[in-house]
């Protein structure tokens, strides 16, 4: 059986959130899409769990900014 994986819809339009939360630069669309499906993946791995969004997104984006 195969399972389909929906693209995580994402609260945040157009731009990231920094460390602090403001708003930084507005990212290209590849890149936010990057950082949603980071986030939305480390999401799932610890089950959903509500709360923790800010921080997935966050801590998504640092590592692609280290990848970048």
């Amino acid at each position: 059986m195969t399972t389909t994986v929906k693209k995580p819809k994402t609260a945040i339009s157009g731009s990231s959130i920094t460390s602090k939360g403001s708003p930084s630069r507005k990212e290209n669309g590849n890149e936010y899409e990057h950082n949603a499906t980071a986030a939305y993946y480390r999401a799932e791995a610890r089950g959903f769990i509500p709360g923790y969004e800010i921080e997935d997104w966050l801590e998504a984006e640092s590592q692609l900014n280290r990848v970048h």
